[in-house]
């Protein structure tokens, strides 16, 4: 396949939006359902036609361009949702790794990005000599979940958040490395060795979920299953002035219990929604948006192929789900996003909403299945789930339902994961962090 691998994508997709869209596509391409894993884990950008790469690129540069665009110049912080102005401070960890990732393909600038980021912390960073500067509210060196852009305050009854304070923690950590040497590399260590993850342990030395003021306690005293918390634990071993213990992350692991450890023996069979293995992509994509684990091992699993597998059971399961109501088996990205009548989270079952952003973000883990999963959704649907910016957050065929939104966590997870699937770029400056390097080092990482 390799060079042809589009104009066989293409001549297929619209073949079948013609005469047999609802019909399964078994035979669409016999290597794509094969298990030979070390075939699809070498395909890799220099295989890609140069039209395929434009296409990417051009996904990629419209995820980019949401947080450029959504940029406030005021407060460096970005929209939750390009509708209002409410944000996520998960979303200025993924905006400063984006404006590097914009650098280094040439759609800005060196000078435009480090003026941007600059801004960005100087919002996390409350200056002691002026009791007036403006900084993003939180409790002991982590931030609110939901904060006003123009502000800076708590939005709503959201809580001081451990996950989200630990994203923007790893953008933080992005641009130190990245911009070494200046103004920001020493205002990026200031915030995050500000970050008291200390306080935020349990009796078993397992991080909890945040902290809300009304409540005086801890919100969600622990997370159990294999989830997004591995980059908290990682994120926070690495502090040189508040770290966790290294036991935590043998309590982290503990806590999941040993089923995640095991591997699949039916991919297919994902225990979900109670199980232990949670079936949302972005689970296994957030923590290795900035952390390379691949070839790579602590003394409880390879993380790298936990993910690999966990993403194909969540491809399975949403092409079973979807083999039932007449989908095409080219659909599938079962995460949180929004839906029909809402945000979908954990707590409801699968119900047929697909998420272009799983699958994109899918791309270091499954490129061959990915690849033919993003471009078979944009022949097929088009304008409806494409524009501004890319792909919109979601969509439900089965409903005849089609976001017409986005999300920056979304956004994020698009640009990080194509550039690591082009450049290695990501990982290669994060993971040259010392800081980062101290935490992989606590968590016992050895090269496999």
């Amino acid at each position: 396949m390799k060079k042809l691998f589009r104009k066989s994508i293409r001549g297929a997709a619209l073949l079948l939006a013609a005469v047999v869209f609802p019909v399964l596509m078994s035979a669409f391409n016999p290597e794509r359902n094969s298990n030979n894993s070390s075939k699809i884990n070498t395909f890799n950008w220099e295989e890609l036609s140069k039209k395929d790469q434009q296409f990417l690129d051009k996904v990629q540069r419209k995820a980019f361009d949401y947080f450029w665009e959504g940029f406030d110049p005021v407060t460096g912080l970005i929209a939750d949702n390009a509708k209002g102005r409410r944000t996520s401070i998960a979303h200025s960890g993924f905006g400063l790794s984006a404006f590097c990732i914009g650098v280094d393909r040439g759609w800005v600038s060196r000078q435009e990005a480090y003026d941007r980021v600059l801004i960005t912390l100087n919002s996390y960073y409350k200056n002691p000599d002026n009791e007036n500067d403006f900084c993003v509210e939180g409790k002991y060196g982590l931030f609110y979940h939901f904060i006003n852009v123009d502000t800076g305050k708590r939005q709503g009854r959201t809580e001081v958040s451990t996950i989200d304070s630990a994203l923007l923690m790893a953008g933080i950590l992005h641009v130190m490395a990245y911009f070494e040497g200046t103004e920001v590399e020493e205002l990026a260590k200031k915030i995050y060795q500000n970050a008291q993850w200390d306080k935020y342990l349990n009796r078993r030395n397992a991080i909890t979920g945040g902290w809300k003021p009304a409540e005086e306690n801890w919100t969600n005293p622990e997370y159990k299953g294999y989830n997004e918390y591995s980059l908290v634990y990682l994120v926070a071993l690495g502090s040189p002035t508040h770290p966790i213990p290294d036991i935590s992350w043998d309590a982290y692991n503990s806590g999941n219990g040993a089923e995640w450890l095991k591997p699949y023996k039916d991919i297919g069979a994902f225990k979900t929604p109670k199980g232990v293995m949670q079936p949302h992509a972005y689970l296994y994509q957030f923590p290795t948006c900035w952390y390379d684990l691949r070839n790579k091992k602590d003394k409880y699993a390879n993380h790298w192929e936990v993910a690999v597998n966990a993403l194909k059971a969540n491809r399975r399961y949403t092409q079973n789900w979807g083999s039932m109501v007449g989908y095409s088996e080219e659909l599938w990205g079962w995460t949180a996003c929004a839906g029909q009548r809402g945000y979908i989270g954990f707590s409801r079952p699968y119900n047929g909403t697909l998420a272009p952003s799983a699958v994109i973000a899918s791309l270091p883990f499954l490129p061959e299945e990915s690849l033919c999963s993003i471009i078979f959704m944009y022949e097929i649907y088009g304008d409806k789930i494409f524009g501004k910016y890319g792909f919109v957050d979601s969509f439900n065929p089965s409903q005849d339902w089609y976001d017409d939104g986005y999300i920056g966590i979304d956004k994020g997870n698009e640009v990080l994961m194509i550039e690591n699937f082009r450049s290695e770029g990501v990982w290669k400056v994060f993971m040259r962090n010392p800081y980062v390097a101290e935490g992989m080092k606590k968590a016992m990482f050895s090269d496999i």
